[in-house]
């Protein structure tokens, strides 16, 4: 009768242990849960507990969340405010920037799709249109310029004294000088430059025309003939300008250079102008100079680029027809 007994008290206490222990815990307040619950990530909590204080809230409206959601930098969003509200916008046609899509160097963001939809602007390299640059057009040689660049675009010949002045100012002050006082310069459009100065390509933005007379086998007068793309922007034609100078500055010494290192030493001109700018515009150009992979205009210009660096510009001078 005992023994009946001690096995039925044993049985209560193991039952009684296996039920307390089999009671959950709200894993927010860790009280005992009763009837209803809700889990998340292996825990359990109170349907007040998990909707109050676990539940995710989209962070654009505060909202409950129910559903899949999006997660940026940590934080959660409805799947319409993440499209509508967070993710970012093309700046050209204001819709999500979703799929593959483009930053610019200007600091806009827009669909790729959009590059084989507008045209680029000749001289900066934007996509034209009224959002990023509030319009533009097409010239008669088949160039497209945007408004940003043609607020200051160089088409006629009120700003070509002036811009001469300038450059020549510049080349003196790195002791080139001796120059001609009286250099003819013309504005052309592209088919007339590639014509005089035989590249057919859309890189071509001016050319400098020599010739000489001579008398019983002597040099008695030299002329240069300078010719730059009408409509480029004001610093993008100064930096031509000086390209060409430095065309000048050869011919004047007769220094007959090997194409890498005649263009690149004249692009040291287009550098100089650049850095005097300090101007969005001259960066975006000078990238372009120090990222072109063209043997001539980008990897002579490097390598000009260097020699001047060690050298300095007198000693560069003294030097140019040494340089290997």
């Amino acid at each position: 009768m005992h023994s009946n007994r001690l096995i039925f008290l044993v049985l209560f206490t193991l039952l009684l242990v296996s039920t307390l222990s089999a009671e959950l815990k709200c894993g927010y307040c860790e009280k005992t849960i009763t009837g209803n619950y809700l889990t998340s990530e292996g825990k359990s909590y109170h349907e007040d507990c998990y909707r109050e204080h676990i539940q995710p809230h989209c962070e654009h409206c505060s909202e409950l969340i129910y559903d899949a959601y999006n997660i940026l930098d940590g934080k959660k969003y409805h799947p319409e405010c993440y499209t509508n509200h967070i993710i970012p916008k093309c700046d050209i046609c204001e819709g999500p920037l979703t799929g593959t899509y483009i930053d610019d160097f200007w600091g806009n963001s827009y669909h790729a799709s959009h590059n084989s939809e507008l045209p680029e602007c000749h001289s900066c390299g934007r996509l034209i249109c009224e959002n990023l640059t509030r319009g533009g057009f097409k010239l008669s040689d088949g160039r497209h310029v945007c408004s940003i660049c043609n607020e200051t675009a160089v088409e006629g010949d009120f700003l070509l004294e002036s811009s001469l002045d300038h450059v020549k100012r510049l080349l003196e002050s790195n002791e080139i000088d001796g120059l001609p006082e009286d250099i003819p310069i013309t504005l052309v459009d592209s088919h007339t430059l590639k014509k005089l100065s035989k590249i057919y390509s859309d890189s071509v933005h001016g050319f400098t025309d020599h010739s000489m007379q001579t008398r019983n086998g002597r040099v008695v007068s030299r002329e240069s003939h300078i010719y730059i793309l009408s409509h480029l922007p004001l610093t993008m034609f100064r930096a031509v300008l000086a390209h060409e100078l430095l065309h000048v500055y050869l011919f004047e010494h007769d220094l007959d250079l090997r194409s890498d290192i005649r263009e690149g030493f004249c692009n040291l001109g287009s550098e100089m102008v650049y850095e005097y700018s300090r101007s969005e515009y001259a960066r975006f150009q000078l990238r372009n100079m120090q990222e072109s992979q063209d043997p001539d205009y980008g990897i002579g210009y490097r390598k000009m680029s260097r020699e001047l660096d060690k050298k300095g510009w007198r000693y560069l001078l003294e030097t140019l027809d040494s340089i290997r």
